[in-house]
């Protein structure tokens, strides 16, 4: 599986704030129990297509200098899709954006393969 065509990756990273050091979590289907990894593809499907004519903010179209800014990456067989926002998180990433908010966190710099 860790391979396979089912295999689905998310990040997300929150930047800025008041210290603005970046914070990644993520998780991997090919490390979840099928039952988390099922719940994962479902939340990603429901993005991919909630996405499909939702387009993010212009840059700096949220004012406040310590506001959040959010990126979530989603790898799914060979696509990459990511979406770029800050506070509020957008209705149809906030199953997915409040699942990440609880995965472990991922060191810095670290790529997604």
């Amino acid at each position: 599986m860790a391979g396979g065509p089912d295999r689905v990756r998310v990040v997300l990273t929150r930047s800025g704030g008041l210290l603005g050091r970046p914070v990644s979590r993520g998780l991997d289907t090919a490390d979840l129990s099928a039952e988390a990894a099922a719940q994962l593809r479902h939340l990603v499907e429901e993005v991919r297509e909630g996405s499909a004519g939702a387009a993010d903010p212009p840059a700096g179209s949220s004012s406040g200098v310590d506001r959040f800014v959010y990126t979530l990456e989603i790898h799914r067989a060979g696509e990459r899709l990511t979406r770029t926002f800050t506070e509020a998180v957008p209705a149809e990433l906030r199953p997915l954006v409040d699942l990440l908010r609880g995965a472990p966190r991922l060191p810095p710099g670290r790529p997604v393969r």
